[in-house]
């Protein structure tokens, strides 16, 4: 496998990457000429790459420097390094004559292609070619189109770029018909660390961490099966992230996933690592290989408050009398979103008794849960649909005997109610044990970073 070095920092500081190829769109058709300019170009610059490569000095096993971390890990698969030098090598040869449009308010491709002078006939056949330029017809303002002409104004190549990251190329060929294709730029990931303290709440740790929101809310999916994070955060909770940062020319474009975190709830430790296997499954697992997923959410309802309790006696506020509470009520606004919390198929749903609008999943053959008091229903949730974990399947209100908006969820086993909060939920399918020797290499470099956080918990309890 194929390795290269990456500087890995507990701040915003980056090494400088100049050496780096750019990633650009790479398949253009070329006559022979073209060609052999191409492959002599790559062939020089595979040559100064291996020349220039030097294998990480430090293992991953070793203490971590707080000011500067130095980790092996695996580059992309070769053919997507190959395509990047070969893009490059292609940017620099081919016409520099773009014509490149901004959209603007009410355009259109037609309209866009009638200024520029081409054809009607070819707008017909771009706009038609296939799914992938069908898209044209809902161009944005502030989308860019680039367009190469010829002399007589015929279309050659035409790019939409749809976003930093994705560029749907058109191309004519030698035989006068056009073809596209749809360019995924590549970014440059680069991994960084940061840790908080729960004082208040988990969202103003993350923000006095320098913590993104999607980044935190990312840590609260991965460790949502085993922590609920409306109830069991208390003041003292600690955790930290290592994730990607990706750039490209050496401007951050966005966050990306979450490699390697830790969380420590109430003294017990949690820890998740990202893993993909050959076959390019890719999950969150602890060190050992067992999935971070559970077979059920624990909560459908993100970042709300029980109301009510599983009881076998409680005095219900609208009939006024005692009876038992099969269920949890998560008090939320009216309108909020409500997850079906394992997959399986929309058994019933409909409006029921004092459930109001109940929606009721079948999860396999042992388990059913219950989500009752909506406000209404998300679409294509209705009776014999099948639905995953997660899904949107309804949006918290009132109806039924209910005095204000909240979720009613129940959670049956073989047809007996269980306490949502405390059943044992199963797990998820653990690593394949064909692969865990895998597991363990593509991963000891990211788990060994949340090394940083047990020395800081070390230095502060001396």
């Amino acid at each position: 496998m194929s390795f290269q070095d990456l500087d890995f920092k507990s701040d915003r500081t980056y090494p400088s990457r100049s050496g780096n190829l750019s990633s650009m769109p790479s398949s253009f058709r070329f006559n022979l000429t073209i060609k052999l300019l191409m492959a002599a170009a790559v062939v020089t610059l595979l040559g100064f790459s291996v020349s220039n490569w030097q294998p990480s000095a430090k293992s991953p096993d070793s203490t971590p420097n707080l000011d500067r971390l130095h980790y092996s890990l695996p580059l992309p698969p070769p053919d997507t390094a190959l395509q990047d030098e070969i893009a490059e090598v292609v940017e620099q040869i081919e016409p520099s004559q773009w014509e490149s449009v901004i959209i603007k308010s009410g355009d259109t491709l037609a309209s866009i292609f009638a200024r520029k002078g081409i054809s009607s006939t070819t707008t017909h056949k771009v706009a038609t070619l296939n799914e992938q330029t069908r898209k044209l017809r809902y161009i944005q303002p502030g989308d860019e189109i680039k367009l190469l002409l010829d002399d007589q104004r015929k279309l050659r190549q035409m790019k939409y770029i749809e976003d930093i990251t994705r560029t749907l190329l058109i191309q004519r060929n030698e035989e006068q018909a056009f073809t596209s294709q749809i360019i995924n730029y590549q970014l440059d990931a680069f991994p960084v660390y940061r840790e908080g303290v729960i004082d208040s709440s988990l969202f103003e740790a993350a923000a006095n961490a320098d913590i993104p929101e999607d980044v935190i809310m990312d840590l609260v999916a991965i460790f949502g099966w085993d922590i609920d994070f409306s109830l069991d955060i208390r003041s003292g909770d600690r955790f930290g992230i290592v994730y990607e940062e990706l750039f490209k020319d050496d401007v951050k474009i966005r966050n990306g996933r979450i490699l390697s975190a830790k969380f420590i709830n109430d003294g017990k430790t949690y820890r998740a690592t990202y893993y993909k296997d050959p076959s390019g499954d890719s999950d969150y697992y602890a060190p050992d290989g067992r999935s971070m997923r559970k077979a059920f959410l624990r909560s459908p309802v993100k970042f709300s408050r029980i109301s009510s309790r599983f009881s076998n006696k409680r005095w219900h506020p609208v009939l006024s009398k005692w009876r038992s509470h099969k269920g949890v009520d998560y008090a939320a606004s009216r309108g909020t979103p409500v997850r079906a919390s394992g997959d399986g198929k929309i058994i019933f749903a409909g409006t029921k008794g004092g459930y109001g609008r109940l929606v009721v999943i079948r999860h396999g053959g042992r388990y059913t849960t219950a989500y009752g008091h909506l406000h209404r229903y998300a679409k294509g949730a209705r009776t014999g649909k099948k639905v995953k974990q997660g899904q949107i399947i309804g949006y918290v209100g009132s109806s039924g005997l209910a005095t204000g908006p909240h979720l009613h969820y129940e959670f049956r086993v073989n047809g007996v109610h269980r306490n949502p909060l405390t059943v044992k939920l199963p797990e998820a399918q653990p690593v394949n044990t064909a692969y865990l020797d895998h597991f363990k290499d593509q991963t000891q470099a990211y788990l060994s970073m949340l090394s940083l956080m047990d020395r800081t918990l070390a230095d502060n309890s001396q």
